[in-house]
């Protein structure tokens, strides 16, 4: 399928997603919207963050410098210092293990951990990526976390409206030699988002990630400073190599984020970034993002009818 049918089925299927994203890649247009928005739910939103304020008591994160969070999630697009506790790890540990997740987020390939041999076997190549469905829903751990008044806080401040949680998602990235089609289609090189006209993601490893081994990777401040490396690159979305993202920007503003189990951070992915395949260990992380709509394409909600096994 060419680019210019894929967009004519994008619009047929998800009308509003797509508009936005054609409108949202340009700078002018997101602070348009955005400072629109502030405008119109300024009221609301401060009536929002005493509201969580009120509430931190029962963040399950440790005491927070709030505001300078989310000056360093402004200023750099990424802001670390969020940890969860061990039994929020654990928690949602066992239900990785106690449930199918899906091989490149399909809901037809299903399979459980134990049996990922039999899975790649029937599909004929290694699975880099699995993603649960529902987990959202059915992880008690997962959904507390998308009400944390600490997580919902920073949301309101940063994207400086009401924010709107658009979906969580509950991924393993194994330590395969992928396709590249796989690489590609997972994100595993270079490249921004535009999920919509404001937007960030937490994000929480529910495994170690050592140097070398899994870790996403991020370019500081890339969100206010795009790899513009031709005339099209203004506006264009697409995937970068990683010598185009070394010559563009410093060896200090390649980040590669590393930590224990729980270790969490915060991002614009309008920065440039990657995840890297693992050598070792498989990954496991959880995202939640928030922004100003919901286009509804971000969440892992599944009917339970279209679940399928791998047999």
């Amino acid at each position: 399928m060419n680019r210019f049918s894929q967009i004519l089925q994008s619009l047929r299927t998800q009308p509003g997603y797509t508009l936005m994203r054609g409108a949202a890649r340009f700078g002018t247009v997101r602070q348009l919207v955005g400072q629109s928005r502030r405008l119109i739910q300024r009221r609301r939103l401060e009536a929002y963050l005493l509201q969580c304020e009120a509430q931190l008591q029962d963040s399950v994160f440790a005491p927070l410098d709030r505001l300078g969070f989310v000056g360093r999630l402004r200023r750099d697009g990424v802001a670390f210092g969020l940890k969860l506790p061990q039994s929020m790890v654990a928690d949602i540990l066992a239900f990785a293990k106690g449930n199918a997740c899906y091989a490149d987020r399909q809901v037809g390939r299903g399979f459980r951990l134990d049996s990922r041999a039999a899975a790649e076997a029937e599909l004929g190549k290694p699975i880099l990526v699995a993603q649960y469905f529902n987990a959202v829903a059915e992880c008690g751990a997962i959904g507390r976390l998308a009400r944390d008044p600490l997580l919902q806080w920073i949301a309101g401040a940063y994207l400086q409206s009401v924010p709107t949680f658009v979906g969580g998602n509950l991924w393993w990235t194994f330590p395969v030699q992928a396709l590249a089609e796989d690489r590609d289609r997972h994100a595993h090189l270079f490249h921004r988002d535009v999920d919509d006209f404001r937007f960030f993601k937490f994000f929480f490893y529910l495994t170690d990630v050592e140097p070398g081994d899994g870790a996403h990777v991020c370019v500081l401040a890339s969100h206010r400073k795009p790899p513009v490396l031709g005339i099209a690159d203004r506006w264009n979305l697409r995937r970068y190599s990683d010598d185009e993202i070394a010559e563009r920007y410093g060896v200090d503003d390649i980040v590669e984020i590393c930590g224990g189990a729980g270790t969490g951070f915060a991002e614009n992915t309008l920065c440039v970034h990657k995840g890297m395949t693992p050598t070792r260990a498989p990954r496991l992380l959880l995202q939640l993002q928030y922004a100003l709509f919901d286009y509804g394409v971000m969440h892992d909600r599944r009917s339970l009818s279209t679940l399928a096994m791998l047999a």
